[in-house]
Order: C-alpha cells, then sequence, then structure tokens
C-alpha cells in the first residue's frame, strides 16, 4: 500500500482502511460490496483519490463529520459530500483564503519537509464551491453493501457534528467529539454548541455503549475504548469545576482559551464557554480567554 510525503495510507481490516493526512487527521475507508465510503478528508493539501482507489475501485461516497476545515477543506477534491445541515454552512465559511493561508502556514512551520511538496498556490486557490451537498440526519441509514453505517448526530464541538455506528463490526467513527486530542470548545455559541449539548450527546452515546467496542477518532491513536467517553463526561460534569483555575493558556491559528487535562480527556475552552455552563462569571489572575 504506497502513501505519500503528505498522506499515509494504512490497513486496519479487510474493509478498512485509514488515510492520515500530515500526520494530523485520520480520514477512514470503509469498503463495502457495492461501494466505499470516505469518512473526512482533511485540509486537501493533495488530491488522496488516487490513494483511495488502490484500496478499491467501487465508487466513493464523502461523508465529514463537521465542517471544520482540518476536516472539509479538501470536500474541493469531491463532486458532492455528505454532511448533517447545521454544517454546510461552516465548511462554506471555513473556505477562504485567509484561512487557507493561515493553515498551510502552520503546517509547514511544523513539518517543513513538505515545503514544494504541497502545492501552496492550488491549496489556496482551490474552493469548495462547486461541490454539491447532501444532508444526513440523525437515524439515516447508508448502506455499502456488506456494511451498514447509521448517522448519529452528536452536537457539542460543533452544532452539526455526526458520527457514523458500525454495529455489526462493533465501531463507531466519532470525528472530533470523542479523542484523547484535544477537543476545542472556544468558538463563540453561534459556532459550537453549548456543554449542556456535548454532555447530553456523550450520555447517548455511552447508552449506546453495548452497539461498539472500538471507538475511531479522527486524531491521534485509535482504536479507543469507552473510557474517553466517560473520562471526558465525568469531566464536564464533576472535575471541570473544581479544577478550571490550574488550567494554563492555550493558542493556535484558529483561536485561544485555555487547556483543561483530565486523564484521557483535554478540553479547550474559552471563559465565556465556561462561564455559560457554570452559570457564573470567570475569574483568573491576569488577562482571560
Amino acid at each position: 500500500m504506497e502513501s505519500t510525503p503528505i498522506n499515509e495510507v494504512r490497513r486496519i481490516d479487510d474493509d478498512l482502511y485509514v488515510i492520515t493526512e500530515t500526520e494530523s487527521v485520520h480520514c477512514y475507508v470503509l469498503v463495502g460490496r457495492e461501494r466505499a465510503l470516505v469518512f473526512d478528508i482533511g485540509y486537501g493539501y493533495e488530491d488522496i483519490r488516487p490513494l483511495v482507489h488502490q484500496i478499491t475501485s467501487l465508487p466513493l461516497m464523502l461523508v465529514v463529520s463537521h465542517g471544520d476545515p482540518d476536516h472539509a477543506l479538501g470536500c474541493g477534491w469531491f463532486d458532492e459530500v455528505w454532511v448533517h445541515p447545521l454544517d454546510w454552512g461552516k465548511v462554506l465559511a471555513n473556505d477562504t483564503y485567509d484561512l487557507r493561508k493561515r493553515a498551510i502556514d502552520y503546517r509547514l512551520h511544523k513539518m517543513p519537509q513538505l515545503k514544494g511538496v504541497i502545492d501552496e498556490t492550488a491549496f489556496l486557490s482551490r474552493r469548495i464551491v462547486g461541490t454539491r451537498p447532501h444532508f444526513l440526519y440523525a437515524g439515516d441509514i447508508i448502506e455499502l453493501g456488506g456494511v451498514t453505517l447509521e448517522v448519529i448526530h452528536t452536537p457539542g464541538h460543533s452544532y452539526g457534528h455526526i458520527m457514523l455506528l458500525d454495529a455489526k463490526h462493533g465501531r463507531l467513527f466519532s470525528g472530533d467529539q470523542v479523542t484523547v486530542h484535544n477537543v476545542w470548545y472556544f468558538n463563540s455559541s453561534d459556532e459550537q454548541a453549548p456543554f449542556a449539548q456535548a454532555v447530553q450527546s456523550l450520555r447517548s452515546l455511552l447508552a449506546r455503549r453495548q452497539e461498539y467496542s472500538s471507538i475511531y477518532p479522527a486524531h491521534d491513536i485509535f482504536p479507543v475504548g469507552h473510557e474517553v467517553i466517560e473520562d471526558q463526561l465525568y469531566c464536564f460534569e464533576h472535575e471541570l469545576a473544581e479544577t478550571y483555575m490550574d488550567d494554563v493558556p492555550f493558542v493556535s491559528f484558529i483561536g485561544s482559551g485555555y487547556q483543561h487535562r483530565y486523564r484521557t480527556c483535554e478540553l479547550i475552552y474559552s471563559d465565556d464557554r465556561l462561564a455559560e455552563w457554570l452559570g457564573h462569571s470567570i475569574e483568573r489572575l491576569g488577562a482571560g480567554a
């Protein structure tokens, strides 16, 4: 299985592969008898369709977990994409020259070996406007032929965040919301759902824990287990309120907030989002985030 300097291709099982963009974003390829599905597409620094075609020659369906640029900017390589309607506007809003420039500058600073490998001019000029959206809702079923996926709507990190459940094989593809990687909650409430909705999504996932044993996030290690959901839920409902004063500032090219760690859970949040959750203003020594 050939990879490129930008994208690494790995086989997980006979019907499941992962293409990891720039050592960061996992794009999962699920192969059925009739068609294949790509879940998340990364920034799209290069066209990954040739990599997918070395896995399967079946027709491809692209589904994105949500509209963040590291999951959806690559949509421009595809004619069609499936997404929850609450995040299609986010996909388009992130498709700007400014955001693409900040993204490529950050990546090349972090991975200078990709300078000259990524076509910067093409990346900065590419747009998603020609990609046709199709909308997915909670409970929708996607049939690939021998592989059946249920769409689970999990608002929190994003209002239109979705996961895919493959109950037959005990797999949950969790996007950004369930991961040992940091989960960002520092954007305003018009972009990211309140903590209360994230908590409800986590509770709903735990209520169905018997349907899956392996969780495949979009970042960091995979698979992970139910404990990642349990840790995040306990953090929101108990631990965060008791220890947030110890948290340190976090800065990225997208925005800034505070970094909170509890067991397998890592949250990046703003004081505004925390205050909304706790029901009182947040006061810290020094400037707030």
